[in-house]
């Protein structure tokens, strides 16, 4: 029989080592190139927010009052 599973985690990569080598289970693909990705996050993520210019600006802004906060005193 075979599955196909998609892998959510890191740590389940580690599960499923474990289960290979009780054979209980066959992997195709190697466990490191599973775990390597090929492309760049920011390639391949890039514009999947899919924002207009205005709600872009405003989400920049968002996130740079956001980062400020990290630097203010809270005691």
């Amino acid at each position: 029989m075979m599955v196909t599973v998609e892998v959510i985690d890191n740590k389940a990569f580690n599960l499923l080592s474990e289960m290979e080598h009780l054979d209980l289970i066959r992997l195709k693909i190697p466990i490191e190139t599973a775990i390597a990705p090929s492309e760049k996050l920011s390639d391949r993520f890039a514009g999947a927010l899919k924002l207009t210019d205005s709600e872009y600006e405003t989400y920049q802004d968002a996130l740079k009052e956001g980062r400020n906060e990290w630097d203010r005193d809270i005691y």
